[in-house]
């Protein structure tokens, strides 16, 4: 994870599958509601069924093929901001649905997709008669203040929640980096919510909930959330885009990277790719994969932030107190892989360049998350290694 201001790698990743849009101004069409003018306003019930009023319109269930979660607008003309691992199922494809609390839904096509900030901005195809919510000062946001969050827990869409700010803390995540200010609250938060909007007493925008400290799966009083300064840089960098697309047409045949396409033909054979981990297969607490044990120093793994059992746990495991077990990779472009034979498997379909997002897991099932590896040719040295063994 990496915060708004940091360097152009991060920035790589997270407009690594982004399409030619037009942005917003963040402020338009966007309404308030009255009351409550300080950080810390008490609610009432009249102002608190208003917001939930006017979330219960804004906001909605994203659908992207297995995975589901929560999204609200933000734009007039039909942005919707959810969490990467809501929309990774759609990162192939590029094509998501969304369904309003009136049931109408409706096709979206995936604009941004950041996991390192565990971000994502898709666009509703056709016109959509709904407000936007709007985006609030993530950075006023204190220790103490009422909260609320709203989205679709277990599928019960439309649902509200309330809480405060339990604190706030800078966390690191899967790639380097660390997310700074992350908004802490004991409003419940449970599986569904991702990617849902967690807003102060006037109904505007502070965070994106993406996470649950859970040994059991449910709300221990302890979630997380995205702060909205992180949309609105990913906003900015979706209109920076869009001018550049304006201000020069697209070529055919752009150069550059590319993401990974399974089962792609490329008219001759390609170097074997190299992800630089030695791990093993694990299956324990209901999920299987591939624990990792030691990152090859310098590798696409190493390079994306991914560590073995074998590396220093990341500080912020351990200020949650979770067991390190280094990480367990459980998909690949959210293809389950099982065993390290359906790692290779996988990886083979894939060739130098190609980008590829990695689902990992820590404790296991604890914490869970994603990052994008670029993968590299086969080092020569471990091409001739092979080649003797046979």
């Amino acid at each position: 994870m990496r915060s708004p201001g940091q360097g152009r790698a991060g920035r790589r990743a997270a407009l690594g599958t982004l399409g030619a849009c037009g942005l917003l101004a963040l402020a338009f069409g966007v309404g308030v509601l009255p009351g409550g003018t300080g950080a810390h306003a008490q609610i009432d019930d009249a102002r608190r069924i208003k917001v939930a009023e006017r979330l219960k319109q804004s906001t909605v269930t994203v659908l992207a093929g297995r995975s589901s979660g929560s999204g609200f607008l933000v734009a007039p003309r039909g942005y919707v901001v959810t969490n990467a691992h809501v929309a990774s199922g759609a990162r192939r494809s590029g094509r998501l649905a969304v369904r309003f609390s009136d049931g109408s839904e409706h096709p979206a096509t995936l604009l941004a997709y950041d996991p390192h900030h565990d971000l994502a901005v898709a666009r509703i195809d056709g016109a959509v008669k709904v407000k936007p919510l709007p985006l609030g000062d993530s950075d006023a946001v204190k220790v103490g203040q009422t909260v609320l969050a709203f989205g679709s827990p277990f599928g019960l869409e439309g649902t509200l929640t309330q809480g405060i700010v339990s604190a706030r803390r800078d966390l690191g995540a899967i790639g380097t980096g660390q997310v700074k200010g992350v908004i802490q609250t004991d409003a419940p938060i449970n599986p569904g919510n991702s990617g849902g909007p967690l807003v102060n007493t006037r109904g505007e925008v502070v965070g994106v909930n993406t996470a649950i400290l859970s040994r059991g799966g449910g709300s221990n009083g302890i979630g997380f959330a995205v702060p909205v300064s992180y949309v609105k840089a990913l906003l900015g960098e979706l209109e920076q885009r869009e001018a550049r697309a304006q201000a020069k047409p697209a070529k055919p045949g752009p150069k550059g990277r590319r993401p990974g396409k399974a089962g792609t033909k490329r008219g001759k054979a390609q170097p074997a790719v190299w992800l630089g981990v030695m791990g093993d297969d694990f299956r324990a607490r209901g999920y299987e994969g591939v624990r990792v044990h030691q990152v090859v120093e310098g590798s696409p793994a190493a390079r994306a932030g991914l560590l073995g059992a074998a590396d220093r746990r990341p500080p912020f495991i351990g200020q949650l107190g979770i067991p390190w077990t280094g990480h367990i990779i459980l998909a690949l472009d959210s293809e389950p892989v099982r065993t390290m034979d359906e790692l290779r498997a996988v990886l083979a379909r894939y060739a130098p360049g190609d980008e590829l997002v990695v689902t990992v897991t820590v404790g296991p099932g604890i914490v869970t998350g994603e990052t994008v590896v670029e993968l590299a040719a086969r080092p020569r040295e471990l091409e001739r290694r092979g080649r003797r063994r046979r």
